[in-house]
Order: structure tokens, then C-alpha cells, then sequence
């Protein structure tokens, strides 16, 4: 028997919402299917992508130990 699975391409993006501190940012996804918005990877909500400033994951690390993106540089 073969089975059909549908599924979505999306792409992972780094972000920083209006009033988070400048040297933290979120994760989020991308949705072909809802490109207007990023959808966050923690969380069961969205936002605009026009709302928000995306950083450059260069610019990301990520910290095992307390599980927080930083921003090491910006432009």
C-alpha cells in the first residue's frame, strides 16, 4: 500500500519582535503556504513579518545550557 503524505516547506528564520532586548532574538518558521507571517517554533502563535526585524543566523547562537538565541553582531 503506498500512502500520500502532504507536507509544508518552511523556512527557519531569526527575529527579534518590537521590545525584546537588542542582544536576544526568537526562532520562528516561515510557511510557503502563509508567507506573510512567521510562525514561531516554540510557541502556538505568529506574527507579521512586517512587525519584526530579522537577523542573520551568522549573526545567532544558540545556548544549549538555558536554550537562548543571542545575537553576537548586528548590522
Amino acid at each position: 500500500m503506498l500512502a500520500v503524505v502532504n507536507y509544508k516547506i518552511m523556512k527557519t528564520v531569526y527575529f527579534q519582535p518590537e521590545g525584546i532586548n537588542k542582544k536576544y532574538c526568537e526562532v520562528g518558521m516561515i510557511s510557503e503556504t502563509d508567507p506573510e507571517y512567521i510562525w514561531y517554533l516554540d510557541e502556538p502563535c505568529k506574527t507579521l513579518i512586517s512587525e519584526v526585524k530579522i537577523i542573520d543566523k551568522k549573526n545567532v547562537r544558540f545556548n544549549k545550557k538555558t536554550r537562548m538565541c543571542y545575537v553576537v553582531s548586528t548590522p
